[in-house]
């Protein structure tokens, strides 16, 4: 049996909190999905996520003077004890406008 390819999105937005001087976040994902269908898959829902991560951005609290995040589907960092990584070796697909 061949062995298939396994790919992670990931997306997140932080926020800076005014009143307690703290980033905190706002939404956090991190999705494995295998193989081509996978793959296929994984296209699609980095589109889902970036339209999240546009509606996330686009709100204004009062209490948040910033925000940072970006969404990303890269192939894996495999740590030697088998854990995938939060960063990814080879990254297929970015959106990062503010070059985190």
């Amino acid at each position: 049996m061949k062995a298939q390819k396994i790919y992670q999105l990931v997306s997140f937005v932080n926020a800076y909190n005014k009143r307690t001087k703290r980033w905190e976040s706002q939404r956090s994902i991190s999705k494995v999905f295998v193989g081509k269908e996978g793959l296929k898959t994984a296209y699609i829902e980095f589109d889902n996520e970036k339209k999240e991560y546009e509606f996330i951005m686009q709100q204004h609290l009062n209490r948040h003077s910033d925000k940072r995040g970006k969404v990303e589907l890269h192939v894996p960092h495999v740590h030697e004890n088998g854990t995938l990584a939060y960063w990814g070796d080879k990254v297929l697909l970015s959106h990062n406008p503010d070059k985190i």
